[in-house]
C-alpha cells in the first residue's frame, strides 16, 4: 500500500509522509537509461518553490537507493536554473508560475510532482499530490510521463486519480 509505505517515527509532519510518498513514487516510475550521463550517476531531487520537505527526504530516503543509484538533492530559484533533476518536488509556488515552470521541464525527462497544486496536471504536469495529512490521494498525466519517455507501473495509475 503506498500510503503505509510512508510511515516513519514523523508521522503527524505532514512533510514527512509527503516525502514517503515521493519515495514510493520513484518505486513506479522508471527513467530511459539517457536519463543518467553515467552508470553511476545520482538521482537527482530537485525542489522548487517552499524546500521545507528537504529535511524529510533525508530522514526517509536515509540508507535508501532511488532506482539503484545513490541520490541527492538540489534547490531551484527559477525554472531557467533547472538544468538536471530526475524528479522535481514544486509546493507554495502561484498559480502563474505553474504554466511557465511546466514548460521549461519539456523534453528534460524529469518527473514533475507537485505539492495541492490546483490544476497542475491539467497544465501538463505529471503528479500532483491531493488531500491533507494523513488522507493524501493523486492525480497522474499519463500523456505527460509518456511524452518524457518516463514509464509508469500499472500498479499506480490504478491507485491515482487519471487527468488528461
Amino acid at each position: 500500500n503506498l500510503r503505509l509505505m510512508a510511515l516513519n517515527e514523523n508521522i503527524a509532519d505532514p512533510e514527512y509522509v509527503k516525502a514517503g510518498y515521493i519515495f514510493n513514487l520513484t518505486q513506479f516510475i522508471y527513467w530511459p537509461r539517457n536519463a543518467f550521463n553515467f552508470s553511476v550517476s545520482p538521482f537527482i531531487i530537485g525542489l522548487y518553490g517552499n524546500q521545507k520537505i528537504d529535511k524529510a527526504l533525508y530522514s526517509n530516503f536515509r540508507n535508501k537507493k532511488i532506482q539503484d543509484r545513490e541520490w541527492k538533492t538540489e534547490i531551484y530559484q527559477s525554472p531557467e536554473s533547472i538544468r538536471h533533476c530526475h524528479l522535481l518536488f514544486i509546493s507554495g509556488i502561484a498559480t502563474n508560475e505553474r504554466r511557465q515552470l511546466i514548460s521549461s521541464l519539456l523534453n528534460k525527462r524529469i518527473l514533475s510532482i507537485a505539492d495541492n497544486l490546483d490544476g497542475f496536471c491539467q497544465l501538463g504536469g505529471m503528479i500532483n499530490l491531493v488531500g491533507s495529512n494523513p488522507n493524501y490521494g493523486f492525480h497522474i498525466n499519463l500523456k505527460s510521463l509518456k511524452n518524457e519517455k518516463l514509464a509508469v507501473l500499472p500498479e499506480l495509475t490504478e491507485l491515482a486519480t487519471l487527468i488528461d
